[in-house]
């Protein structure tokens, strides 16, 4: 780390007038972002959050986020990481301040269909769709159509062939699903743009049941690809807690959603080892790119004999309603919140994915699907 805690806090008091730090501790950093980040307590009994990106592509998304927060804040029923304070470092690097936020990280894995907070979780992924683009692309922020958003991908997957280190069974596997158009018929919304259960922040009432109480980590918020909030859950949930969270979530939804939006994200939540391995490349560190090459072989391995794309109806089978193909999740190993609460983006669990076992979800409008 390239600054201190005791050097945030000095920087976090100079962002935020009036606060007086006299304490300050490590807080856990985002994955994939070089973003130092510290833990400060003033005079007054706050705790803030103050976080420093020294490269120019890190300290865009760091303002990027801190963008995002601002307008959602008042726009969503939780709580956000809106940014009480900035500074600009002399080597061109920036620095964000907010208050800490309550509340611990969402266990995705250990969601059941009855509980509560399952069909929260989709009402609140629904409201954050349910925003309007401009709202995102008047603040400048990244905005595609679905078909940029498909070449985009395909042009992460040539990069990824180039590297020679993703089994040939994968590029395969991957490709087939990026050159299938029909798949990427998606509306683009607002999105998070990297959700996962660590940025799901719950607090426990005292009759026992938690309630969602604020969502952190915007830096990738842009106007995308709705299965992108999607990925961790796929990954990380139980089947009919997914089919649950999707069906309270179309139901909340302002626009009818895409039936193949669950199939993409599983799609997303295995392209996450591709993005681990450049990581590994961009570091230089030979330890983790071996590591990024054998979980994508240990991927490759897992995957053999399963499909990612669902098979098409029987033809002569009635189609009344459009429904959702639900993939079966990574086989669990983990708590679905590795990383701790505050982290911008995801990164895939050490599972891996199992057997496909798509089931079909409920029509989108609540009624049973065909």
């Amino acid at each position: 780390m390239s600054h201190t805690p005791a050097h945030l806090a000095a920087l976090a008091s100079a962002a935020v007038p009036g606060l007086d730090p006299v304490a300050a501790g490590t807080f856990p950093p985002a994955q994939r972002v070089s973003v130092d980040a510290a833990s400060v307590q003033d005079s007054q009994g706050r705790t803030w959050i103050v976080r420093a990106a020294d490269s120019a592509g890190t300290a865009l998304a760091l303002d990027a986020g801190a963008a995002a927060a601002g307008l959602v804040a008042r726009r969503l029923s939780v709580s956000v990481p809106v940014s009480r304070g900035s500074l600009t470092l002399p080597d061109g690097g920036r620095v964000h301040v907010h208050a800490a936020m309550a509340g611990h990280a969402l266990r995705l894995a250990g969601l059941e269909p009855h509980f509560p907070i399952t069909a929260a979780l989709g009402r609140l992924l629904a409201a954050v769709h349910n925003l309007e683009p401009g709202v995102f692309e008047d603040a400048g922020l990244e905005s595609y159509t679905s078909e940029e958003y498909r070449q985009r991908r395909l042009a992460d997957l040539d990069r990824a062939a180039a590297t020679g280190r993703v089994p040939a069974a994968l590029l395969t596997r991957w490709e087939a699903a990026l050159e299938n158009v029909a798949l990427w018929r998606f509306v683009p919304v607002p999105v998070h743009g990297g959700l996962a259960g660590r940025h799901v922040l719950v607090t426990v009432g005292e009759d026992g049941e938690p309630t969602i109480r604020g969502l952190a980590g915007w830096r990738r918020a842009k106007v995308a690809d709705p299965a992108d909030d999607f990925a961790a859950l796929v990954r990380d949930g139980d089947p009919e807690a997914v089919i649950e969270v999707a069906r309270t979530y179309a139901r909340s939804r302002s626009t009818r959603p895409d039936r193949h939006l669950l199939t993409r994200a599983k799609l997303v939540a295995e392209l996450g080892y591709v993005a681990d391995l450049f990581d590994a490349l961009a570091a230089g560190y030979p330890d983790a790119l071996d590591v990024a090459s054998a979980r994508l072989s240990q991927l490759a391995a897992d995957l053999d004999g399963t499909e990612l794309m669902p098979p098409p109806p029987p033809q002569a089978a009635p189609v009344t309603d459009p429904s959702y193909d639900v993939p079966v999740r990574a086989t669990d190993g983990g708590d679905g919140a590795a990383a701790p609460a505050g982290d911008d983006a995801e990164s895939p669990a050490a599972d891996t994915p199992g057997p496909d076992q798509s089931a079909a979800l409920p029509g989108l409008d609540g009624r049973p699907g065909g």
